[in-house]
């Protein structure tokens, strides 16, 4: 009996301890720096120290943008493109889009995708509904350019970090795809330079 509890035991111990090595050595997305409102935040145990750059500070490079449907100004790196697209009845806008896009050899590596209704009307329960999408870990409060909104990642067949505003009345949404943890911060580096008038 003793000779087949000994080796039992130890494969234990061994399994446990490759778990404590992979996860406080090898690390992984939990143990991170993440860009919020501008400002680098733990997550975690980052093995790494507190990025000097990279998180809300807009490149002299990047270029100015207008979507004037929302009265929204901002900026989009270089290697980005920008096209918008607006669909209405009758001349009166329905809803105006917009996609900030990067690709690399023909496949979108990146894509920001801005969407306004200004015809719909929405409130406080719009964002309370817009939550129940959402995975309930990543539900966060924001604020941009003086206005109240939620983000928070969407699973499902169209998963992405999606962040929405409440805008005059109107939910103005910000959109990102692939949701990586590269793109999000590149999303919030140009969610910092949004000013509506």
């Amino acid at each position: 009996m003793k000779k087949l509890l000994i080796p039992i035991i130890m494969g234990f111990i061994f399994a446990f301890l490759v778990l404590i090595f992979l996860r406080f050595f090898v690390g992984g997305d939990e143990d991170n720096w993440i860009c919020v409102n501008n400002q680098w935040v733990k997550h975690g145990n980052p093995r790494n120290p507190k990025p000097q750059s990279g998180c809300g500070i807009v490149k002299n490079d990047w270029q100015p943008q207008t979507f004037n449907e929302a009265n929204l100004s901002f900026k989009i790196p270089s290697g980005t493109t920008f096209r918008k697209e607006i669909a209405d009845d009758a001349g009166k806008i329905r809803v105006a889009s917009f996609y900030v896009e990067k690709k690399v050899n023909s496949n979108f590596t990146y894509t920001l995708y801005g969407v306004y209704q200004p015809n719909k009307e929405a409130t406080d329960e719009d964002l309370k509904l817009a939550k129940k999408e959402m995975n309930p870990e990543t539900i966060k409060d924001v604020t941009i350019s003086g206005y109240k909104g939620i983000e928070g990642l969407i699973l499902g067949p169209k998963t992405r970090y999606i962040t929405i505003l409440l805008k005059n009345n109107r939910l103005f949404t910000v959109s990102t795809i692939p949701p990586t943890q590269e793109n999000k911060i590149l999303t919030d580096q140009i969610l910092a330079t949004f000013n509506f008038k």
